[in-house]
């Protein structure tokens, strides 16, 4: 009996020790703070520190039935219009090197050591004061500079509108771009290869050949990957193009 119990133990606390290495590891991968860029994974509050009090909210109920804006002062009007906890996503209005921009952070529902947090699936930039070159987006987005170096670029026009679409893929791939891929993106469990990823929409008319002096009318940055995008390519038209900012 006793021998059993001692290969019982044997077997057993190896298997509990790796365990809870395992948990200790997913609780520290849930909490890291951003992807490359600085911001996707910070939660609400963390945004709020960095940028200061949002210039408005925004939540819309699902699918797209309605929507709100309000000021932050508004906020406990704009919940009591819902009949659940919502995500209520952060509008500002900032100046970046003279400009002026619009940031749109739009949060998902996560846990990070058991407590329920909103942290930031993507994030949208538009640029206020008029479109802006390509070569020149990271002089007011310095978020966009991860876009340089070896990230794959591929370009697509968009269905029913005449603007193209670039998706810069980073090549990083790690737990929590992962994690926030296969949670807010998309569910399909055979994607892997999920990074921090900018979807550049240029300008109307734009040409197709896309060079650093295309026109930029607007910055999406969330994850993506590149067995996520062969899903829909066909629709698309997507082709895999060098990278113009190289």
């Amino acid at each position: 009996m006793e021998v059993m119990r001692s290969k019982l133990i044997s077997v057993t606390l190896p298997f509990m020790c790796l365990l809870g290495i395992g948990l200790f590891i997913n609780n520290n991968l849930s909490a890291k703070e951003a992807l490359e860029d600085g911001i996707i994974g910070l939660t609400k509050a963390e945004v709020n520190e960095k940028f200061g009090k949002p210039t408005y909210l925004y939540c819309e109920e699902e699918p797209f039935r309605r929507y709100a804006m309000v000021t932050p002062e508004e906020e406990n009007i704009l919940r009591a219009q819902f009949l659940y906890d919502v995500s209520v996503h952060d509008f500002y209005y900032l100046k970046r090197n003279g400009s002026n921009c619009e940031f749109r952070f739009y949060y998902g529902e996560d846990t990070i050591d058991g407590q329920k947090v909103w942290r930031v699936k993507e994030y949208f930039i538009k640029f206020l004061d008029g479109p802006v070159s390509l070569g020149k987006v990271v002089d007011l987005v310095p978020e966009f500079k991860p876009a340089y170096g070896k990230a794959k670029v591929y370009q697509e026009r968009l269905i029913n509108l005449n603007n193209i679409r670039l998706t810069f893929v980073t090549p990083e791939i790690n737990e929590l771009s992962k994690h926030i891929g296969s949670r807010f993106v998309d569910l399909d469990k055979d994607i892997k290869d999920w990074s921090l990823s900018y979807d550049v929409i240029l300008c109307d008319n734009e040409p197709e050949k896309v060079s650093a002096n295309s026109m930029v009318k607007e910055v999406i940055v969330s994850v993506d990957g590149e067995y996520r995008i062969g899903k829909t390519a066909h629709a698309f038209g997507t082709k895999l193009i060098a990278n113009p900012l190289q």
